[in-house]
């Protein structure tokens, strides 16, 4: 009768546990390139796709273009949206971030503010869709000319 309780215990430190594992994350990943080739690229030869770079990568509440500061083509001194989570990619590029679901826009640390790598339709600061229990993979390109 004595051993009951010391197995209640320890299935009650174990299931939780277990389950921790059973969980599947969701989030982020990706590549970030850098182009910094202005010229037209030669007729009938590849276009390059930008060397990675090691740079940040922030994730904002999902926001608008109204909520950039001293925004220049597809750059912006800052914004002014609720930071979610930020992490710096690798020398390869490489980034991963968990994120629950939801909707959030994704922009990225370069020179002394952060560079925007698309618009979603006509107001949207590049928005990303995290569903439950997936990772989406993203590669993002900055490209150098559209700076000033």
């Amino acid at each position: 009768m004595r051993n009951h309780p010391f197995k209640y215990s320890l299935l009650v430190c174990l299931v939780p546990m277990l389950m921790g594992f059973c969980i599947l994350p969701q989030g982020i990943s990706g590549h970030i390139l850098l182009e910094n080739n202005t010229a037209m690229p030669l007729k009938g030869s590849a276009k390059q796709k930008g060397r990675p770079i090691a740079t940040m990568v922030y994730i904002y509440e999902a926001a608008n273009v109204n909520q950039l500061i001293g925004l220049e083509g597809n750059y912006a001194k800052g914004i002014e949206a609720k930071l979610i989570k930020q992490v710096r990619s690798n020398n390869a590029g490489k980034f991963k971030l968990r994120l629950a679901p939801g909707k959030y826009s994704i922009v990225l640390g370069y020179q002394e503010g952060v560079y925007i790598p698309y618009f979603s339709g006509n107001s949207g600061v590049a928005f990303i869709e995290v569903s439950k229990h997936q990772f989406q993979e993203i590669d993002l390109l900055i490209i150098a000319s559209s700076i000033n």
